[in-house]
């Protein structure tokens, strides 16, 4: 078998997906197989790849749009090599990439994956220089212990970029692969499955090419809808974080102390989720106080409970009540200028 197994998703790419392919039959590992499902394609992505004449390419293609990560999954399913790099059909390998991370995960047996950095690039494949985009500056990160990691995840999000990934075989025999209900945070929903049981490493260098498409068109790109899906899948990924083991926890919130009961680390993930603030982490806190005060009346203060869910508004109750009182006002005032028009037109003066 190869050593490694290059999976890629490919979806209406036909005007990229030639560049992704090459650059991996030209890396200087030659000791791969690239697997390839295509996600139902209408625009000749099929075509582009079944041109390319590789027995090393094995190409499985659905009847119709199943997702992402459906196409991932059914690509890494049919991998065999001890190791596997996941290749977006839009992007590229830089130079020398396979065989630097497959030389590090071979020096390094206690780790169970390597990320690097990517170069930005436009449609064209040009470098991509805007500071002020959304992905400017996330794909930063300075490498720490997993339990670090899955703080860092919890507090700030992902941090790793997917297509510079090189990941055992056996870490997804372990975790499972992508989660095919997720559609904006499959990749963090990984992450912190893999930081549960692995470590894992960023090489501080550029190994792929990540290209940013025109007008907003990256899966990840923030949109009204995405952003609403991203706090819907946020509180489905923390729920990670209330199966962990408590040794786990109180590693990663330190300030869970000694604790008073079995259920304190629960309770300070909790109360952790809330100081976040973010969409997403107050349904999942408040649900999980719920849950521990139910296992352990103890655990928590009823009364307490009750002001944070007053207090943290899980679904925007005080925003909508405010909205519907403009909304009685609006109308009001629309009712009353019709009224007074009415009484003009009559010349109404009582």
């Amino acid at each position: 078998m190869p050593k490694i197994s290059v999976v890629m998703a490919s979806y209406n790419h036909a005007a990229f997906v030639r560049e992704a392919i090459e650059s991996v039959r030209t890396q200087s590992l030659q000791d791969f197989e690239l697997l390839i499902t295509d996600d139902g394609s209408r625009d000749g992505t099929v075509d582009a790849i079944r041109g390319v004449d590789d027995p090393r390419i094995r190409l499985q293609t659905f009847a119709e749009n199943r997702g992402a990560c459906v196409a991932v999954n059914d690509a890494i399913a049919r991998a065999g090599g001890d190791y596997v790099a996941v290749l977006n059909s839009d992007d590229y390998f830089l130079p020398g990439k396979l065989a630097r991370q497959a030389a590090f995960l071979e020096a390094h047996p206690e780790v169970g994956a390597v990320f690097g950095l990517p170069l930005f690039v436009d449609e064209s494949g040009a470098p991509f220089r805007n500071p002020s985009h959304a992905f400017a500056n996330i794909f930063t990160a300075e490498n720490r212990s997993r339990q670090e990691w899955l703080r860092h995840f919890f507090v700030h999000g992902n941090c790793l970029c997917h297509p510079t990934i090189l990941i055992r075989r056996a870490c997804y025999d372990k975790i499972g692969r992508f989660d095919p209900l997720l559609m904006q945070l499959p990749d963090l929903d990984l992450w912190v499955r893999l930081c549960s049981a692995y470590e894992i490493h960023v090489l501080p260098e550029k190994l792929t090419a990540f290209r940013i498409l025109d007008r907003e068109r990256n899966t990840s790109a923030p949109s009204p809808e995405r952003l609403a899906r991203s706090a819907w899948e946020t509180a489905m990924v923390l729920g990670h974080y209330a199966a962990l083991p408590e040794c786990d926890l109180r590693a990663i919130f330190p300030e869970t102390g000694d604790g008073s009961g079995a259920g304190a680390p629960r309770v300070t993930l909790a109360l952790a989720a809330i100081k976040v603030g973010r969409p997403g982490y107050a349904p999942f806190a408040l649900d999980l106080l719920r849950r521990c005060l139910r296992e352990d009346p103890r655990s928590f203060s009823s009364g307490e409970y009750f002001r944070l869910v007053g207090e943290a508004d899980p679904f925007s109750a005080e925003f909508f009540s405010r909205q519907h009182q403009w909304l009685k006002r609006s109308r009001l005032l629309n009712l009353a200028r019709r009224f007074s028009r009415w009484c003009r037109s009559r010349n109404f003066r009582g």
